[in-house]
């Protein structure tokens, strides 16, 4: 007709179950600036509210011209199906072909108009065939869900016996039925042998008992074509009409009720179908035959007695496939059979008619089945693509992707933004992709640039909606509608956009809490660089002044100091550098300066930590007591617990709890808990335990007394720097394997640093990649410093050439690294021969040819390190296929982090497994493109796919530093060429390499380069 139909399927008005009130937010789009008229199922919309509130709610709809069902409103033409009638017909079908007189009820929705009518029609029924009302044969008014509930009412609760206390249960509707239907035969009773069942609607609940069951049959198509010309009518001009429409039901008989066939026994059925015009005139009725068909319909019957196959096959089909009764065509052939076949038809044809209609329905069925198994995996590929959704922007591609082959030829996704506005986020119309986002007035349904191009066609308003909050709305345009696939439609987009919108709220506040953080910390580092400068300046304008006034400056500006930095460590951003170091280096310099007296062993243990704080703290500490006029004396001892240091005043009454308010004293002890120490001020003493380390970068406590010292094959004895820490179990490494490593769990174990043992270095490498023993506390001697981690310390002690192998250098000149001395560089055309002809320990090159090192690998199995000024993506894909390989920013190589690493690579090879290594291969390219952006932890692990904490273990063991250290390196890279080739400001040389503050810019700088960024610029002046 040339115009287009938006269906609304809302909800009952105020109805709670289910929250299906939500659904009812569309309804305010029906308005005049979105349609032309209005068709309403008034009827529907009751059952949590009566007539009343729904004509209230109709008259909302003014001034549109509106046609309403079921529910009489003023001014408006009202068409209503007549439900009494058709219950009437069912009850009395009952009572007058079967003799029914105990005639149970279950009645529909209490506040529902036709519910009424036909529990109305239940009770004029059996008054008018003078059959007692009985209400405990009634059940009270239930949902029209609920026919399960009612049934339970009627046999548990009033103790009613089927066939007994009642021979027939007339339901109000087919649903009711079918639950109650099933309660029944769950419960044992045959039907219609124990008990009669019949209902009202038609609907496809009445096929699915073990019976085809007795209903009236809804005009459902009649009421829509008589609505829509009345609207039609309406929008023409023509005035309302003062009649009200009343539809009839027709009655249609099956089995449930105890009949064999619809048309009853062979006298009833040879008055209505006797003569072959009249059983053609029942045909075409009860199989509903469009005009079309009819002429087809008619030469099936009057074309002799031979039939035409391909016509039935026609025929059949369409009939099933549009969900027809299948007995129907078995009752139509019986009622041909008995009245109008001859012998041959009877002997030759019957049995094939028959097996050609089981055929047939089994291809419809199958076919059906079919078209829902597509049907339900496409759902399902959508919904595992909605699972994945981050951002809402991108759920409208996923429809376009997955919707057209559900058979919906347009779709647009429309979310609430306010009480004014909604947001039209995208959508399809064909293979044309919309994916222009656009606010507009939330009373409209599209924005109107967007409704002017739709085309002609069905469109259903589907509403949103999740946990009590309307979202939005889809508009999708389809000639096939099936309820089943919108509401699975809208619950898994619903609850896409609910997942989104709450993984976006977490970014945002996550994002909302690190620019916090930043800033907070951005302060503290501002007023730190700001104020160390003038402080500098003050104590050298002071050189030449008074001793005393220098010392008294001196010490206020010490305060000052550490009253910043005690500020930055409790806002994160005092950065502890964790290293290896000596105990004895914390305190050597104040001994030998005599301002500390030592008691303790000589020999010390290799501890982890920040050696530079550290000191800071203990001299901190020894001033402090100084200060108090007493002599400062430090007592180390070992326990299993940890390293006790005990700082002692001379005087006797000093108490170290006075200083709790000094901030110097407050900062010495918050860089010892940093550090994962103890701090105990009692009496005149102040006392730090510092925890024994592990070889990983997490350690357990220890939970008991043993201690064990790893001995090599030819140890007997356990050395006597141990001897402190009480009995020592001596373990040989050689019996270590699965059985006896658990003994080891819990204990503290004890390593000398000094041994070389080929033995040793296999029962290292084990325990470190041992999930508990490379967390348990180690103490260990004669370790060599400055190594992020004991392992690494450990695995650095220089072997044989003969035993590592060559570092081989290939390509431009690379930095000579600590502690390895067997170097060789070669050109880029030398490096097979070198690794045919040497044994090689570690490959380093900055040249990239994947070739090259796919034949280095198959000779050798030494790791191998790119390091090159910048990395593709498709080039960390292509190297990822190489087995231990590892990619890098040429800005790294001078760091002691990094050259740690090549330490460790080339001495134990140990190379993350290619999966892995990819994944931060992924990173690497990552942090290098988006180094000039903001990038939050969150965005770098969605980048690589994995979890935060995940990423950064795996980044760190692989290059040796953490994915934020390699950052802030890159990016004081490309500040360093921008300051040597631009004239920029300091503060735009900051903004541009992704820093979002001067002052950090000017730390991190400092911290890398060892100097301030003017200084680089005014070198190259």
């Amino acid at each position: 007709s040339g115009s287009s139909l938006f269906v609304f399927p809302g909800g009952r008005l105020e109805c709670q179950e289910g929250h299906e009130y939500l659904r009812n937010s569309i309804y305010s789009l029906v308005n005049p600036d979105n349609v032309d008229g209005v068709i309403t199922w008034a009827s529907a919309l009751t059952g949590s509210v009566g007539f009343t509130e729904v004509q209230n709610f109709l008259s909302t709809f003014s001034p549109l011209p509106l046609v309403s069902i079921g529910i009489k409103q003023g001014g408006c033409p009202v068409v209503s199906f007549d439900a009494y009638s058709g219950v009437q017909a069912v009850i009395l079908h009952c009572i007058t072909k079967h003799q029914g007189k105990r005639i149970a009820f279950i009645r529909g929705p209490e506040n529902h108009y036709s519910a009424q009518d036909r529990y109305r029609a239940y009770c004029d029924t059996l008054d008018q065939t003078g059959l007692v009302f009985d209400a405990k044969l009634v059940s009270d008014p239930f949902p029209w869900t609920e026919g399960a509930k009612a049934m339970d009412q009627l046999l548990v609760e009033r103790g009613l016996v089927p066939g007994q206390d009642f021979d027939t249960l007339a339901c109000s509707s087919d649903m009711m039925m079918f639950d109650a239907g099933k309660q029944l035969q769950n419960a044992g009773y045959q039907i219609p042998r124990d008990v009669r069942i019949v209902g009202y609607n038609d609907s496809s609940e009445s096929h699915l008992l073990r019976v085809p069951c007795t209903t009236a049959r809804m005009p459902v198509n009649e009421l829509a074509r008589m609505s829509w010309t009345l609207l039609e009518n309406l929008l023409d001009g023509q005035k309302a009409s003062c009649f009200d429409i009343l539809l009839p039901s027709v009655l249609v008989v099956r089995r449930s009720c105890g009949c064999v066939y619809s048309l009853g026994t062979e006298e009833q059925a040879r008055a209505m179908v006797g003569t072959k015009q009249s059983y053609l005139t029942w045909l075409l009725q009860s199989f509903t035959v469009p005009e079309e068909y009819q002429e087809e319909v008619s030469q099936l019957l009057y074309t002799g007695n031979e039939p035409d196959f391909s016509l039935l096959e026609r025929f059949s089909y369409r009939f099933l496939d549009r969900g027809g009764d299948p007995n129907l065509l078995s009752e139509a052939l019986h009622w041909f059979e008995l009245f109008h076949a001859n012998e041959r038809f009877l002997r030759e044809y019957s049995a094939s008619i028959r097996d050609l209609f089981l055929r047939q329905r089994d291809l419809v069925a199958h076919e059906h089945a079919y078209r829902l198994s597509l049907q339900a995996k496409r759902l399902d590929e959508l919904k595992c693509d909605l699972l994945g959704v981050r951002e809402v922007s991108a759920i409208p591609a996923l429809l376009a992707k997955h919707l057209l082959t559900l058979g919906l030829e347009a779709c647009f996704l429309v979310l609430y933004k306010d009480d004014r506005e909604s947001m039209f986020l995208g959508g399809y119309s064909g293979s044309l992709i919309i994916g222009e986002q656009q606010r507009f007035a939330k009373h409209l349904l599209l924005p109107p640039s967007l409704k002017q191009q739709m085309e002609c066609g069905v469109y259903v308003v589907e509403s949103l909606f999740m946990d009590n909050q309307p979202l939005g709305y889809l508009v999708i345009g389809t000639s096939l509608f099936n309820g089943g696939v919108m509401e699975e439609l809208r619950t898994s987009l619903s609850s896409a956009l609910k997942g989104a919108f709450l993984l976006d709220a977490a970014n945002r506040a996550r994002e909302e809490a690190e620019k916090a953080q930043r800033a907070r910390s951005e302060f503290f580092a501002n007023v730190g660089e700001g104020l160390r400068t003038p402080l500098e300046s003050i104590l050298s304008l002071i050189q030449n002044s008074d001793p005393n006034v220098q010392a008294q400056v001196g010490e206020q500006i010490r305060s000052a100091t550490h009253l910043l930095d005690l500020s930055l460590s409790h806002t994160g951003e005092l950065e502890l550098e964790m290293r290896t170091y000596h105990l004895d280096e914390l305190f050597t310099d104040l001994v030998e300066a005599n301002t500390l007296q030592y008691h303790g062993p000589s020999d010390l243990p290799t501890l982890l930590g920040d050696m530079m704080r550290l000191k800071q703290a203990f001299a901190i500490v020894c001033n402090h007591i100084r200060k108090e006029g007493g002599e400062a004396h430090l007592t180390v001892r070992l326990l299993v617990e940890g390293v006790e240091c005990t700082f002692a005043s001379s005087i006797g009454t000093w108490k170290a709890s006075m200083g709790k308010q000094d901030p110097s004293l407050s900062l010495a002890q918050r860089i010892v808990l940093m550090s994962g120490g103890l701090v105990t001020l009692k009496g005149n003493s102040i006392q730090f335990r510092l925890s024994w380390p592990s070889l990983g970068p997490e350690s357990l406590p220890v939970l008991g007394s043993q201690v064990f010292y790893l001995a090599s094959g030819a140890e007997t004895e356990v050395p006597p720097v141990f001897s402190e820490l009480g009995p020592v179990t001596l373990f040989k490494v050689s019996n270590l394997n699965r059985s006896t490593i658990s003994q080891l769990e819990g204990g503290l174990l004890a390593w000398d640093g000094s041994r070389e043992d080929a033995e040793l270095e296999l029962a290292l490498n084990l325990l470190s990649r041992h999930s508990q023993l490379s967390k348990t506390a180690l103490a260990c001697f004669h370790a060599p410093s400055n190594h992020e981690s004991l392992h690494a310390a450990l695995s650095s002690v220089p072997r044989e050439a003969s035993a590592l192998g060559l570092l081989l250098v290939v390509g431009a000149s690379f930095p000579d690294v600590p502690v390895i001395e067997h170097i060789q560089h070669c050109t880029h055309e030398e490096v097979l021969d070198l690794v045919r002809t040497q044994p090689i320990g570690l490959l380093v090159s900055d040249v990239f040819d994947p070739l090259l090192y796919e034949q280095v690998r198959r000779i050798t199995s030494a790791p191998i390190v790119l390091v090159r000024e910048s990395w593709r993506r498709d080039e960390a894909e292509q190297l990822s296929l190489i087995p231990r390989l590892v990619i890098a920013h040429r800005c790294v190589e001078d760091s002691s982090e990094f050259q740690t690493r090549l330490i460790s690579l080339y001495a134990t090879g140990e190379v993350l497994p290619p999966l892995t290594g990819a994944l931060v291969k992924r990173a690497v390219v990552f942090l290098a493109e988006h180094a000039t952006k903001s990038v939050s932890r969150w965005q770098l692990s969605e980048a690589v796919n994995v979890s935060e904490d995940y990423l950064t273990r795996i980044f760190r063991k692989e290059l040796g530093l953490s994915p934020w250290d390699y950052l802030n390196r890159y990016r004081i890279y490309l500040a360093t060429i921008l300051l040597k080739e631009s004239t920029l400001t300091i503060n735009e040389v900051a903004s541009q390499t992704g820093f979002q503050d001067q002052a950090y810019f000017c730390r991190v700088f400092r911290k890398i380069k060892g100097c301030a960024p003017t200084k680089v610029r005014s070198a190259t002046e």
